[in-house]
C-alpha cells in the first residue's frame, strides 16, 4: 500500500507558498507550533513581506494576545515587541505595512524604527497620530523611497510637507488614500507633487467641486477615484466628463452642503459626521 504524505513532508517551498496565502494570526500563532517543519517554514522571511497588523485584536481582551502570550511563554505583551518580531523575521523585505489605531498611544519609536528596518516599503496604512507623531512624520517618509501606496485614516496636519516629501523621494509613488478636509491649497498640492497619481480615495471627506475639478484636470494618470459620501461636493456635468475615461469613478452619497464651509472650525465633530454620520 502506498504510503499516504503527510502534510510535514511537503516541500519547504510549497509549504511557504501556502502559508503566505494564510492569514497573519495563521503563522504568527498557529502554524509555528504545529510542528518542527512547518516552524522553519513559518520563519522565512517570504511570509513576513505583508504586516497587516489590522487583522489582528491589540484590546485587553484580545485572544490573540491571550494566546501570544501563553505560546511563546511571556508576560507581557505590546504593540512595539510584536512589531519589531514581525519585522525582523522579514528581514528587511516588509513590502506592506498597516498599523492600528491604539488610543492615546505614540507611534514615534516604531514610525522611526519601520523607516530604518523596511526599506523596501510599498505600502503604508496608519491611523489618526498623535500630534507628535504628526509632525515627525515628513522626514519619515523621505526614508521609503520605493512607497507607492499611502493610507491614513484621517488629513495630518503635516499633509503638504508630506507630499513634499513624496514628490522628492518617491518616483513610484501612485495610490493616496485618506479622509479630511480638503481646500484649495490641498489640491494645488496634490497635483504638483503626484502628476502620475492613479488611485485617489476620499470617501467621506469634506471638499468642494473646484477642489475636484483641479485634481482631476492636473492628475491626468487618474484611473480610481473615489469620492463618494464627501461633504461640500456638487458633481455636476463637468465633474463627470472629466470623470468619464476612468476605470472607475464613485460619487455616491455626496452633499453639497453649505453648513460645511471654511468657518467650520469643530474637525472633532466634523470627523464623526463625515465618518459616522452622527
Amino acid at each position: 500500500m502506498e504510503r499516504r504524505r503527510k502534510w510535514e513532508d511537503l516541500a519547504f517551498d510549497c509549504l511557504i507558498g501556502v502559508f503566505c496565502k494564510l492569514g497573519f494570526e495563521d503563522f504568527a500563532v498557529s502554524i509555528p507550533f504545529v510542528c518542527k517543519s512547518w516552524h522553519a517554514a513559518s520563519l522565512d522571511p517570504q511570509c513576513w513581506r505583508d504586516l497587516d497588523f489590522l487583522e489582528l485584536d491589540f484590546s485587553k481582551k484580545s485572544n490573540f494576545i491571550a494566546r501570544f502570550k501563553r505560546l511563546y511563554r511571556v508576560q507581557h505583551f505590546s504593540f512595539s515587541s510584536f512589531m519589531k518580531l514581525c519585522v525582523a523575521r522579514s528581514n528587511g523585505s516588509v513590502s506592506k505595512l498597516r498599523i492600528p489605531s491604539l488610543l492615546g498611544v505614540s507611534l514615534h519609536q516604531d514610525l522611526v524604527f519601520a523607516s530604518i528596518e523596511c526599506p523596501k516599503l510599498k505600502v503604508l496604512a496608519l491611523p489618526t497620530l498623535l500630534w507628535n507623531d504628526d509632525k515627525q512624520l515628513p522626514e519619515l517618509i523621505s526614508r521609503w523611497k520605493e512607497m507607492e501606496t499611502l493610507e491614513m485614516t484621517w488629513k495630518p496636519i503635516s499633509f503638504l510637507q508630506i507630499l513634499e516629501q513624496i514628490r522628492l523621494f518617491c518616483p513610484n509613488f501612485c495610490e493616496l488614500n485618506l479622509c479630511g478636509f480638503f481646500n484649495g491649497r490641498d489640491a494645488e498640492a496634490v497635483i504638483r507633487c503626484l502628476p502620475r497619481l492613479k488611485t485617489l480615495l476620499m470617501s467621506a471627506s469634506f471638499l468642494r467641486r473646484d477642489e475636484l475639478l483641479v485634481i482631476l484636470e492636473g492628475c491626468k494618470e487618474l484611473a480610481e477615484v473615489d469620492v463618494s459620501r464627501c461633504r461640500g461636493l456638487d458633481v455636476d456635468d463637468g465633474i463627470l466628463k472629466r470623470a468619464a475615461k476612468m476605470i472607475r469613478f464613485n460619487c455616491e452619497g455626496c452633499k453639497p452642503d453649505d453648513n460645511y464651509g471654511v468657518n467650520y472650525y469643530n474637525y472633532d465633530d466634523l470627523f464623526m459626521e463625515l465618518i459616522f454620520g452622527y
